[in-house]
């Protein structure tokens, strides 16, 4: 005979998900944008308010990003998790003079394939809403010419094609 729990209450679930360990990023000033974006991400899986979230931050920062923090947190520099973000990301990220879109299109495969798609993903991702038309031409474009010749003749109609082509 199957147990019951008591007044008809079934008992507790617990999802795989929400069983996960999730290990928090460090951050020691390289990839700022790429550690925010991990860190938000962090943030909303965990559902953790955002006046809880500068605390927690301040126990995974290294080097030179912990004294910048604990300089700003000392100086009453940091009153929300937003402006801590702006803070952040002005201090450390590229400089918002360089123009990713430009570099995206100058950007030529120096090496292997991969290493070329590494650069322009790295490049493409500090930008957003560019048309995919637009992103598949700049790939294709920066291939070194024997091999661009070979994926334009094979008409890619998405990144991944071309990838896949220029892999060829």
């Amino acid at each position: 005979m199957p147990l019951s729990s008591s007044a008809g209450q079934k008992p507790p679930s617990h999802s795989p998900l929400h069983c996960m360990k999730l290990d928090v990023p460090r951050f020691d000033g390289s990839d700022t944008t790429g550690w925010i974006f991990k860190i938000t991400q962090f943030f909303e899986y965990h559902s953790m308010p955002n006046k809880e979230r500068l605390t927690t931050t301040s126990f995974y920062m290294e080097g030179p990003t912990l004294a910048w923090f604990q300089w700003m947190h000392r100086n009453a520099q940091l009153s929300s998790w937003s402006a801590f973000l702006h803070a952040l990301h002005s201090r450390f990220a590229t400089t918002t003079y360089e123009d990713p879109t430009g570099l995206l299109c100058k950007l030529q495969q120096r090496s292997s394939v991969t290493a070329y798609l590494s650069e322009f993903e790295s490049l493409a991702n500090r930008i957003v809403g560019l048309p995919t038309p637009f992103v598949l031409s700049c790939f294709i474009s920066g291939l070194s010419p024997f091999i661009r010749r070979e994926v334009q003749v094979l008409q890619p109609i998405s990144l991944a094609q071309a990838l896949s082509y220029a892999r060829l």
